[in-house]
């Protein structure tokens, strides 16, 4: 194999425009882009120097290595499509978090090198990912020699390299979703407890944007058990069964979400030694107890209406 690749595009958006930028900027050949968006593909040929074709087919036998930067839910049918004879001594990747480089397995049956390579990062558009993405982690599945092609890839991105056993995209790809995904949902769930009790958007932005900014801090300087902080930390269960009234009240649903957190958050507590007893006590009870108001609700429901009101 060679030293490195030329590189192909199938997919020029923001995945594909900003990765093709950067290994542009790092002095790779970007040899072709493909997309069916004729105006993105010329666009990026233009910034890269390569040259905009009008085939899938095109690309991979104008490059070594070509990345299929396109929808996860594409990647299959694509590569079933690809039509091209000459793919011996051809690498054809996809840069999905969540599919296998199985997913490709039409195309090595016909002799091309497959693998994924996923930029763990969420890409909102190009011109912050083209800031933001070197010094990221990239997810490499990918047999050898074919993997040391992927392995410089990031390296040349200052990226760090996290290598994912066969098999292992969909948990992979879970935890990236449960970290970046649902921290926009905690997010919001937040927001909207503060803007349900008056706090204007702004002043709720502004005081949860600064306390996750210091627990990202946190976690990157301290690590896991480390950066937890709360009342779980002090063991403080008269602050906990608060939160659970208040938010039963409030919302039940996000009442059961924190519950849960919390019970998942007890192996950390227990690795920094915080007894867990009364925390774990506290969580059942208050389980309980909303099991128990549901029960009341529905059958109150049922009954149409309370009991104990004046019937006349």
């Amino acid at each position: 194999m060679r030293e490195r690749p030329s590189l192909g595009f199938v997919g020029a958006g923001k995945v594909g425009s900003t990765l093709a930028r950067l290994w542009f900027r790092a002095g790779y050949r970007i040899a072709a882009v493909y997309s069916r968006d004729e105006a993105k593909a010329s666009a990026l040929a233009a910034l890269t120097g390569a040259a905009a074709v009008v085939s899938v087919e095109a690309v991979i036998e104008a490059a070594d290595l070509t990345l299929l930067t396109v929808p996860d839910d594409v990647i299959a049918p694509l590569a079933a499509s690809i039509r091209t004879a000459a793919l011996s001594g051809k690498s054809v990747i996809h840069t999905s978090g969540a599919r296998n480089a199985e997913t490709l397995l039409p195309l090595a049956e016909r002799g091309a090198m497959i693998g994924s390579l996923h930029p763990a990062y969420p890409f909102a558009d190009v011109e912050t990912a083209l800031a933001g993405l070197p010094g990221a982690t990239f997810a490499v599945e990918a047999e050898p020699p074919l993997r040391a092609w992927l392995e410089e890839l990031a390296r040349v991105l200052d990226g760090r390299v996290l290598v994912i056993p066969a098999g292992g995209k969909a948990i992979y790809h879970s935890a990236m979703v449960i970290v970046s995904n649902y921290t926009v949902t905690l997010y919001a769930i937040a927001e909207r407890l503060l803007t349900e009790i008056g706090a204007p958007r702004e002043a709720a932005d502004g005081a949860l944007s600064v306390l996750l900014r210091g627990t990202t801090e946190n976690l990157r300087v301290q690590g896991i058990p480390a950066a937890l902080t709360g009342p779980l930390t002090r063991a403080d269960v008269g602050t906990i069964h608060a939160h659970l009234r208040a938010l039963h009240r409030l919302d039940p649903q996000v009442a059961d979400l924190y519950r849960e957190l919390a019970r998942l958050s007890l192996p950390m507590l227990a690795a920094r030694g915080v007894p867990t007893d009364s925390i774990r006590q506290v969580l059942e009870q208050e389980a309980q107890d909303a099991s128990d108001d549901t029960r009341y609700s529905e059958d109150e429901n049922r009954r149409g209406g309370d009991p104990h009101a004046d019937g006349l």
